[in-house]
């Protein structure tokens, strides 16, 4: 019986072992690499790395290994049948959890969407429906208050603000003229036309401009960036 806690063990070497909890004791330390162990087959095992010996042999084939951990691993993922974690995507079965997420990484760039117009391959069904408008002339977005229509919503609802928004939805005035705007942005834009302001400077040359998407293209232009 331990002395300490109400656990009791048939053999005296489990009892010294589970004594070490309670202590503290790490007695096992590697003169290789200063790695320390409780235990000593958990010690004799971590030998194994610097030896470079692999006791443990397939049974199946000639690869062998140092830890039954590893040899375990490998029975599983090479010679056993059962494959219990499938791929969503491809449907290919895997024996082990973490060699079915290795292989769901092989999916990420590729392209599942094919137009069967032009062959073109997109990576959600959503890219795929915008470039088959292409192809249709297809626009289902249009405008209530003139005959305008647009591929998507957002497109809509750029346009209905920016042509057709009435006084109470301009809620941005303009310091400068009677000009009122939808939103904060376009009020900024039209701004810049009243008092010629660039406040967008380059971070590696004197030049300003007025809009940040112009910084963006003139880094790329002038300074590779």
């Amino acid at each position: 019986m331990c002395k300490i806690c109400p656990r009791k063990f048939a053999q005296k070497g489990n009892l010294k072992t589970h004594f070490l909890t309670h202590t503290g004791e790490i007695p096992f330390s590697c003169a290789l690499c200063r790695k320390k162990f409780a235990l000593k087959p958990n010690f004799n095992l971590h030998l194994l790395v610097h030896s470079g010996e692999k006791p443990r042999t397939c049974a199946k084939c000639p690869k062998k290994f140092a830890k039954k951990s590893a040899l375990n691993t490998h029975m599983k993922r090479v010679h056993s049948n059962v494959r219990p974690y499938p791929c969503g995507i491809c449907g290919k079965a895997f024996a082990i959890k973490v060699s079915r997420d290795i292989h769901l990484t092989s999916h990420l760039n590729e392209k599942h969407h094919k137009c069967s117009k032009c062959g073109k391959r997109f990576r959600s069904s959503w890219n795929l429906r915008k470039h088959d408008s292409l192809h249709t002339d297809l626009k289902d977005f249009k405008c209530s208050k003139c005959d305008q229509v647009f591929y998507d919503n957002r497109r809509l609802k750029q346009h209905y603000r920016r042509i057709h928004a009435d006084a109470s939805e301009r809620r941005f005035h303009c310091v400068f003229c009677a000009k009122t705007l939808a939103t904060n942005r376009e009020l900024e834009r039209h701004l810049i036309s009243h008092i010629g302001e660039q406040p967008h400077f380059c971070i590696l040359c004197p030049r300003s401009f007025k809009q940040s998407g112009s910084v963006d293209y003139h880094l790329r232009r002038a300074h590779n960036s």
